[in-house]
């Protein structure tokens, strides 16, 4: 159909297309499908019997482009993540790295721009193949932007927690690589020094409730993991119904514990989790701010890689305005420039949470062996 990829959509392309999206394509699409062509079907007819008789029709570029968009269900919004580089860029070497990276992949559609005297914004449009799906859906086009953050003699990328994504952050890496004639250190936020689950656990604790100017209300939800997990095979050790269960009562724990005050690590059911090998990997919650407009807002923090404790990715699902004397029954989308703030806000939160740990885990270390050598001594 496009780029000489496909020319025509087949009967049994029309009938997979329509078969495959049960949630988006119901009976009451089917039937409009239908009525805009004359034809008018029982409401007992089955949705089987609807697929056939619709497919068998005939059916233009437009018709098929149609089904397409109503197929696909409204993206979930994709989670950030964000990569630092040391080392400096000015806005001319950005160019320059774009420029090169655009003449390496002359089948993505690249554009950029500069948004302040510190910031550098680079978007770009490509395809992405998921052979897993009907034929004529396996192609999609997909967009992401990479936002250049100067701070502290660092370039900070903020990406979409996506595969694709890092793969560009690779390849940029590289350019920045030539024209500096220096290697490029990476650094992402991710907990592999901390190995421990009360570490672990007092990331996510610390992170929820350190966010500047803003009041942790409630955690709605977790993620968690099992150290003797790791372990197992995924598909025949790991009983779901189980791990669904454990979140729910590590959840009632850290509810009363992040709203309270107490000690997470003094809960017996903690003491009991943490026995089992249980550790936080993900948390969603809402926290309002301290002052005016008093906005509450609804996050989303976690690692994609839960044992490893990698690919930190964060997201901000919407927010709560405080309108007419009342805050608004549901989550409203928030501003980009509000969102950035907020963006940096977890950013910042979660590396000094990170860094602050760290650095407790290396005292609590060089003491113990401090004691050590002392004791050995005497």
């Amino acid at each position: 159909m496009t780029d000489g990829q496909q020319f025509f959509a087949t009967d049994k392309d029309i009938h997979d297309l329509l078969s495959s999206a049960k949630q988006r394509i119901t009976e009451n699409v089917l039937h409009d499908l239908a009525r805009d062509r004359g034809l008018f079907y029982s409401s007992k007819e089955s949705r089987d019997t609807l697929v056939e008789r619709i497919s068998l029709l005939g059916h233009d570029y437009k018709d098929v482009v149609g089904i397409i968009d109503r197929r696909e269900s409204a993206r979930r919004g994709e989670k950030t993540t964000s990569v630092t580089l040391d080392v400096p860029l000015t806005i001319d070497e950005l160019k320059e790295v774009i420029a090169a990276y655009r003449a390496d992949m002359p089948k993505e559609d690249v554009t950029s721009y500069q948004r302040s005297t510190t910031e550098f914004v680079m978007n770009l449009t490509y395809d992405e193949y998921d052979y897993s799906k009907t034929r004529l859906i396996q192609r999609q086009q997909r967009e992401a932007t990479v936002e250049f953050l100067q701070k502290n003699g660092k370039t900070f990328l903020r990406i979409p927690a996506t595969d694709k994504a890092r793969a560009v952050v690779d390849k940029l890496k590289e350019k920045i690589a030539a024209k500096k004639k220096q290697e490029v250190p990476s650094e992402e936020i991710e907990l592999t020094v901390l190995n421990d689950a009360d570490e672990r656990n007092a990331f996510f604790m610390m992170l929820i409730q350190s966010l500047p100017d803003f009041n942790l209300m409630t955690v709605s939800r977790l993620r968690v993991a099992s150290s003797i997990a790791a372990q197992i095979d995924d598909e025949d050790g790991i009983d779901l119904e189980h791990e669904a269960a454990v979140e729910a009562e590590m959840l009632s724990v850290v509810q009363n514990i992040a709203l309270n005050g107490q000690n997470l690590m003094a809960s017996p059911i903690y003491q009991d989790l943490k026995a089992r090998g249980y550790y936080i990997t993900a948390v969603s919650w809402r926290s309002k701010q301290a002052m005016d407009p008093y906005t509450v807002v609804q996050f989303d923090a976690g690692f994609e890689d839960r044992q490893q404790g990698k690919r930190f990715r964060y997201a901000v699902h919407g927010a709560l305005r405080f309108q007419h004397g009342a805050y608004t029954k549901t989550l409203r989308p928030v501003e980009p420039t509000e969102k950035d703030m907020l963006f940096s806000m977890i950013e910042d939160t979660a590396r000094k949470v990170l860094k602050d740990l760290v650095a407790n885990k290396s005292d609590k270390q060089n003491k113990a062996e401090k004691k050590k050598i002392k004791k050995a001594a005497s």
